[in-house]
């Protein structure tokens, strides 16, 4: 049976300059757009339908990550203030629908679903910003913050960050077994 979809009458724009290590594993159907350049640690996984628009600032992501899907990455908008662009450390995971604009975010960060990360905003190592929750832009939490419900935080003192940082690991080693990726396509 004949695929349904038209073909886009379109021309394809330029490809964004790109850097992977080679352990990166990019799904199909991820966005790569804009004229800066978009930087992918070892290890990390770019979930179908992810979108980074490096088009206002580079976009630079560490080790070990995971980006869901329907994540959006990179500034959406030219910033008003000063930002290179986004700069994810290693060890972060950001998870279905979250829009990331933030100048900085630390190892071990974990970005919930629908959450939001405004312009220029910098998180500390190991944050952990709640499912709906939105920082501001410009705002600056600390290391160790939970940000949760309707502007709630708290200070998590539980200890366990290296165990949290070889969970995403292993589930790195998962999602290499199931998700098929072409880097050749987005270089």
């Amino acid at each position: 049976m004949a695929s349904l979809k038209r073909a886009s009458t379109m021309p394809v724009g330029p490809k964004s300059p790109t850097s992977f290590a080679s352990t990166v594993i990019i799904a199909d159907s991820a966005v790569l757009t804009g004229s800066n350049l978009i930087k992918l640690g070892a290890n990390t996984v770019i979930h179908p339908r992810t979108k980074m628009n490096s088009t206002f600032g580079r976009v630079t992501i560490g080790n070990t990550c995971i980006i869901s899907e329907r994540s959006s990455i990179g500034l959406l908008s030219p910033p008003e203030t000063a930002q290179d662009g986004v700069l994810i450390g290693s060890g972060v995971v950001v998870e279905v629908g979250a829009t990331v604009e933030a100048a900085s975010v630390g190892d071990g960060c974990l970005i919930e679903v629908n959450a939001k990360l405004g312009k220029g905003v910098v998180l500390g190592k190991h944050c952990k910003i709640g499912p709906l929750c939105e920082v501001t832009e410009g705002e600056v939490l600390p290391d160790f913050t939970v940000l949760f419900g309707n502007g709630m935080r708290r200070v998590d003192q539980s200890g366990v960050e290296e165990l949290k940082l070889k969970m995403v690991g292993r589930q790195v080693e998962v999602l290499r077994k199931l998700i098929p990726s072409n880097l050749a396509k987005f270089q």
